[in-house]
């Protein structure tokens, strides 16, 4: 079974997949695209990596997931950027809910609001005023490791429990068959 999803890319993703038959994400681009804060993105996909690894095999060379939508309105669109409508295989996808995933790019803690509450007084007894700040110690282990353990939740939710507005999908490379549309923007 395939689902339809949506991603808006560069003009080079688009030839690249056209010319070669496939799209892979290389690790660079992620740094490249970041710069100062890119040590936060690597925080968080480091961990998104690792899961999507231990969920779907990474064909060679794919460094880094393509990242999808379930709604074409979700997408921040910009001017030449070419959207493309996919229709990839259910086995190759791993969806997510995209305010979860917002969460962990800010490091913080996921779980329900009491459990984010009742981890938030933790920290503050122990002295510490923000989730980010555990991530920029090396004096706080255990608690890095709680903020990570708590990411797992990101996958825990049903693909169709997920509001479409907030499904997104992550897939290890954008092969040509899947693409059956797209427009400059």
């Amino acid at each position: 079974m395939k689902r339809e999803l949506w991603t808006v890319q560069n003009k080079r993703v688009l030839e690249e997949l056209l010319s070669s038959g496939c799209y892979r994400v290389k690790r660079s681009y992620v740094m490249e695209k970041y710069g100062e804060s890119a040590w936060i993105f690597q925080t968080a996909y480091d961990f998104f990596i690792r899961e999507l690894r231990s969920r779907i095999a990474a064909p060679e060379g794919a460094e880094s997931p393509v990242w999808l939508f379930s709604d074409s309105q979700s997408l921040f669109r910009a001017e030449g950027e070419i959207l493309m409508r996919l229709e990839i295989p259910r086995e190759e996808l791993l969806f997510f809910d995209a305010r979860d995933w917002n969460r962990i790019l800010n490091l913080s803690y996921l779980g329900g609001e009491e459990e984010r509450e009742r981890f938030r007084r933790e920290l503050l007894r122990q002295g510490i005023r923000s989730e980010e700040s555990v991530f920029q110690s090396a004096f706080y282990p255990l608690q890095r490791a709680k903020i990570q353990k708590s990411w797992r939740k990101l996958f825990e939710a049903e693909e169709e429990a997920i509001g479409k507005s907030y499904r997104q999908a992550a897939v290890w490379q954008l092969k040509k068959e899947w693409l059956m549309d797209y427009s400059v923007l």
